[in-house]
């Protein structure tokens, strides 16, 4: 099964994204997508789908290839629970077994599968979008950054699957773990051109910068030869009348080569004054209702401190922010704020952003003269170092690319020049050239920094310690993420094995794997049977002792088909731990 790119050219109004562009993606390929946010990633993840068309050359795929797609902000019926929206993708010819639907609706954390999507969060949403996507059969799975939003157990169970996975898949993502272990290839899109590389991310790195190094000796060269044609065209008229014709024509085409260049940017502020006195807890406690967020945690703020703060979803770490400005109080404890603190907050929240206002705009309501290390600039200027064209400063915020917008929250952020930085999922969206300016702006910010992100490469980067949430707590750490992840995964494979009788083969017993194919034949069986039940019902409305007969043996039926679906799967990891041994 291919996906073949044959001179393929698009441009989005009179910005061109694809120039002539020529390659193909097999089944047996995992492809990481990477660029410049507004490359365009997302266009070629859309002409793929068919949701945009090319403007010149086409697009062939191999008939009957099945191409499940993740988008970043996925949309769902709010008319059908959860189990429903899975199983509506279920064809005659691509059938989804229900409890696979069941086992991976849970995995992704739902319990209730009777529920619709109606008040989701962009997590929930997205862990439903995950689970659909992956129990769907398909050929190549192309996933638009689906660690976003994720927390950081499930990013690991995700990426364990990934790399275990026997078809092809293109991803779009800015976590470069997933990058590297899950990828064997990379393509860059970059002024509209692809460059394939038969390679894993640092590989594609040390490629990459090579290609760099020899283009921009190209073009050292071209450019001296476009001087030196240029000194000879134009001098005098005695001169002039030797010149031949097929070196003015040389020069003619030597004139219109258009030179890209990578514009360097650089995230700064000017330094402001920071007291001896920060932050100060002690003894915090926080509720919601029933649900304990943390309790009698406390911690004093150093200046060099960047903090990690870790935790499953909801379990309040975006509350500590708010606490920590003042937007929310404490159930008990005390703060103590420096009076000289001056935070910089940076939301996960692209929502908080108007999309219709201009991007120029955006930035005029901190201020149109901005106070930089290099002096006053005006916002437009200051938007053109942050590469955003005179073009895009005058276009609506909606029009920009995901990472574009995060581009744009955080210069606003940064020119109120804080001396303190609360920053919540900076990483989501955020193209690797600016998330790498982004990291060594804060290593050397000087001043406190909590960063609230799943991103385990930006976290191990940047962070000398962590807050991790566990169980109502809030522990501090010394370690880097990857040793904190390290130390729980030991905990886990402990206690495991404490519980788990102890295998002295590295096969699957005999017992246990008659058991597995004995369930996988017996619970589809139970599930037919069951839909037989569930329409019988309806003839017979008018006898209530037969509607009770039948009624209790569904729902007996439904408790076998739980009970033998939840040890299908306990078989199953036994079965897959093998394969790992």
């Amino acid at each position: 099964m291919n996906i073949t790119f044959e001179n393929v050219s698009f441009k989005y109004i009179d910005k061109p994204i694809l120039d002539n562009v020529s390659f193909s993606i097999s089944d047996k390929d995992k492809i990481g997508i990477v660029g410049l946010n507004g490359m365009g990633k997302s266009t070629l993840l859309k002409l793929i789908l068919g949701l945009e068309k090319p403007n010149s050359g086409s697009i062939v795929i191999s008939g009957g290839t099945r191409i499940n797609y993740l988008s970043q902000s996925p949309k769902f019926d709010l008319n059908k629970n959860l189990l429903e929206i899975i199983m509506s993708e279920s064809k005659i010819d691509n059938p989804i077994k229900e409890y696979e639907a069941e086992s991976i609706l849970k995995k992704m954390g739902f319990i209730d599968l009777s529920i619709t999507t109606k008040g989701f969060s962009g997590g929930e949403l997205k862990r439903l979008a995950i689970a659909k996507a992956l129990v769907t059969p398909f050929d190549i799975l192309i996933l638009d950054e689906p660690t976003n939003h994720l927390d950081n157990d499930l990013i690991i169970w995700l990426e364990k699957y990934l790399i275990k996975l026997k078809k092809g898949l293109i991803l779009v993502t800015h976590d470069r773990y997933f990058l590297e272990r899950i990828c064997n290839k990379m393509l860059e899109l970059d002024f509209g051109k692809t460059y394939l590389y038969d390679a894993n991310y640092t590989e594609f790195l040390e490629l990459k910068s090579k290609r760099l190094e020899d283009e921009i000796n190209y073009q050292k060269r071209l450019k001296r030869i476009l001087k030196e044609e240029r000194d000879w065209a134009t001098r005098g008229v005695e001169a002039r009348r030797t010149k031949s014709k097929s070196r003015l024509q040389r020069f003619e085409q030597l004139s219109k080569i258009k030179f890209n260049t990578h514009k360097e940017m650089e995230f700064k502020s000017i330094e402001t004054y920071l007291g001896k006195k920060l932050i100060s807890l002690e003894n915090g406690s926080k509720a919601f209702g029933d649900k304990v967020l943390f309790k009698d945690f406390s911690f004093d703020l150093e200046r060099n401190d960047i903090i990690g703060v870790v935790g499953a979803n909801g379990c309040g770490k975006s509350t500590l922010f708010k606490i920590l400005m003042g937007l929310e109080t404490l159930d008990s404890g005390k703060l103590i704020l420096g009076e000289t603190l001056k935070i910089g907050y940076f939301s996960q929240n692209l929502e908080l952003i108007d999309p219709e206002i201009r991007v120029i705009d955006y930035i005029k309501e901190e201020n149109n003269i901005i106070e930089t290390l290099d002096g006053t600039k005006s916002a437009s200027d200051l938007l053109d170092e942050f590469l955003f064209t005179k073009d895009m400063q005058y276009t609506k915020i909606k029009m920009l690319s995901g990472g574009e917008k995060r581009r744009l929250q955080l210069i606003k952020v940064l020119i109120k020049n804080p001396n303190m930085l609360l920053f919540d999922e900076p990483t989501n969206d955020l193209d690797l050239y600016t998330l790498e300016i982004l990291e060594d702006y804060l290593m050397n910010f000087n001043g406190p920094i909590l960063v609230i992100s799943h991103d385990r490469y930006f976290l191990d980067k940047i962070c000398n310690k962590l807050f991790i949430y566990n169980n109502s707590k809030i522990n501090i750490s010394l370690d880097s993420y990857s040793e904190y992840l390290e130390k729980k995964d030991n905990e886990i494979i402990i206690k495991e094995q404490k519980n788990t009788k102890a295998y002295n083969t590295n096969k699957m017993s005999s017992k246990d794997r008659n058991e597995l194919n004995k369930l996988e034949l017996e619970i589809p069986e139970l599930e037919s049977k069951l839909k037989e039940l569930e329409l019988d019902i309806n003839n017979h409305q008018t006898d209530f002792h037969k509607l009770m007969e039948i009624q209790n043996e569904i729902d007996n039926l439904k408790e076998e088909i739980d009970i033998k679906t939840n040890r299908y799967f306990e078989l199953l990891e036994i079965k897959e731990s093998f394969k790992n041994v």
